[in-house]
């Protein structure tokens, strides 16, 4: 077999731990983790492909069929074939990435490999994260107090939003004055669902923490035991103040305490 002048990788931005390699090569790039949305919101239809990859057939025309598919599809061709041209002869690299790695970035690749290959190229497509686990489900819950919040307009004093997350005041008004809820966007249960969104949250807190100024408790749980009530991931702010009477249940002694034990 010949040795490939043109390397095509799909990866997930996911997962930072195992980035593709990268080659000595001229590189380009597509990211479509917000350029080509997919797979759509209807819960039973995302359920289906998020067991599936970008290589089965259903899933692969549904991405490709996406608008603007075929434009990046065009674009990256134009790019690679001038890109290979200018190289004289050495490899050139296109890297394509989404989210996750497993639909929309190997539904691309595939198809940029096959259209580079009709123009004579040697092509090498590569899936780095096409078999990682299935993610969990991240659309709205009809169940999820905060879900109704987010997606359905309920009632809910909105503090500060982002684009993946928002504040809200919590109903009941909160354990001390200026108690806020920092949520994601995405449904996810608790913070050991989803690490990077758990991460997320926590980037989202501690800006708004900056902000506002002051001393705060970040505080999280996961499951009922651990006193969660709404599972639905969210952060509380606590704003803190000398006297302020608000004991935390894992509160350590202070080292005074500890002399007299």
């Amino acid at each position: 077999m010949s040795t490939p002048d043109v390397f095509i990788d799909s990866f997930g931005a996911r997962w930072q731990d195992t980035p593709p390699p990268r080659y000595r090569a001229a590189v380009l790039n597509i990211n479509l983790t917000n350029t080509l949305l997919n797979p759509p919101d209807d819960p039973a239809l995302a359920d289906v492909v998020a067991q599936q990859t970008g290589r089965d057939a259903g899933v692969r025309d549904y991405v490709l069929n996406t608008p603007g598919a075929v434009r990046i599809i065009n674009d990256a061709v134009h790019e690679l074939t001038a890109l290979r041209a200018a190289a004289q002869g050495r490899p050139v690299q296109l890297l394509v990435n989404c989210w996750y790695g497993r639909h929309r970035a190997p539904a691309i690749a595939d198809a940029i490999g096959h259209r580079m290959q009709q123009t004579g190229a040697r092509v090498q497509v590569t899936h780095h994260h096409i078999n990682r686990p299935p993610v969990h489900r991240k659309h709205p819950r009809p169940d999820c107090p905060f879900c109704r919040i987010i997606h359905d307009g309920a009632p809910a004093t909105i503090v500060h939003e982002w684009s993946d997350a928002l504040a809200i005041v919590p109903r009941s008004g909160g354990c001390t004055d200026g108690h806020l809820l920092v949520l994601p966007r995405g449904h996810v249960a608790d913070f050991t669902t989803d690490p990077v969104i758990s991460a997320t949250v926590q980037l989202r807190a501690a800006e708004l923490a900056g902000q506002l100024g002051g001393q705060w408790n970040y505080l999280t749980s996961c499951g009922p035991d651990a006193t969660q009530t709404v599972f639905h991931l969210h952060g509380h702010l606590l704003p803190r103040r000398a006297g302020d009477g608000l004991a935390l249940p894992w509160t350590h002694p202070t080292p005074e305490q500890e002399t007299t034990r």
